[in-house]
């Protein structure tokens, strides 16, 4: 039994680091436009809260840099394959007041942790691809929830804490992080909240965006390795009628 027991759990760990590949953070950055909207790379796959009450408050409803942020997630996030601590939804989050009021109107809704922790597992990825992920949190709606922040772990790394509503003007962070995709296909982040003296943790997300921007070979550089190729084969075709 305990053999048994001891295998379960070698598995356990062999599963949670085949699809945990080291997300390289960039810093924190304050949410201030359209432009916050990376379109490096090819769109692979978005994130954002749909509607619980059949209204017309959906996420894909009003994209932003021309991105839509599907609702319920398409791509990878169509359907995440695991996930813990989306507890709830929540649709008042103050407004960050930037130019764009497509963008304003996204950032008032979030999912939340009841708790101070939450994780996803997505696939679907191509192995060995490097990926770019965008993370967005956001609340800021006064003093108190102001003071919540969170990290992110993608693999062994962990990213500086995102603030809930940075500064004076309560404004939300995102974050860029790129990671090569391992032989899964797959890859898990987890979220650890941070309260404050007057309010505890609470782990959210308000939107996600998954780019591939796997290096393209130039022109050039294809034809130089073309031409290589018609070498090898040439010389492999005169050994071949030598002997």
């Amino acid at each position: 039994m305990k053999t048994a027991i001891l295998c379960a759990s070698i598995a356990g760990m062999l599963s949670a680091a085949a699809n945990a590949a080291n997300i390289n953070w960039q810093s924190p950055l304050t949410i201030s436009g359209t432009a916050d909207v990376s379109l490096n790379g090819t769109l692979v796959g978005t994130w954002g809260p749909g509607d619980d009450w059949g209204g017309g408050n959906r996420s894909d409803f009003f994209p932003v840099n021309g991105v839509t942020f599907a609702a319920y997630g398409s791509g990878p996030f169509n359907s995440f394959l695991s996930a813990s601590g989306n507890d709830d939804r929540y649709g008042s989050y103050a407004n960050p007041g930037t130019a764009d009021a497509n963008y304003n109107f996204l950032m008032q809704t979030s999912i939340y942790s009841y708790g101070s922790s939450m994780s996803f597992t997505w696939g679907g990825m191509t192995p060995g691809n490097t990926y770019e992920l965008e993370f967005w949190v956001h609340d800021g709606r006064n003093s108190v929830t102001a003071e919540r922040s969170e990290t992110l772990t993608g693999g062994a790394n962990i990213s500086a804490p995102l603030a809930y509503g940075f500064g004076s003007g309560g404004l939300g962070q995102y974050i860029l992080g790129t990671f090569v995709a391992d032989g899964s296909g797959q890859q898990t982040i987890s979220m650890s909240a941070f309260g404050g003296p007057d309010i505890g943790p609470s782990a959210q997300i308000t939107l996600l965006q998954l780019r591939d921007i796997t290096p393209i070979p130039e022109p050039s550089t294809l034809a130089f390795l073309g031409a290589g190729f018609g070498i090898l084969v040439l010389g492999f075709r005169r050994k071949n009628r030598v002997a």
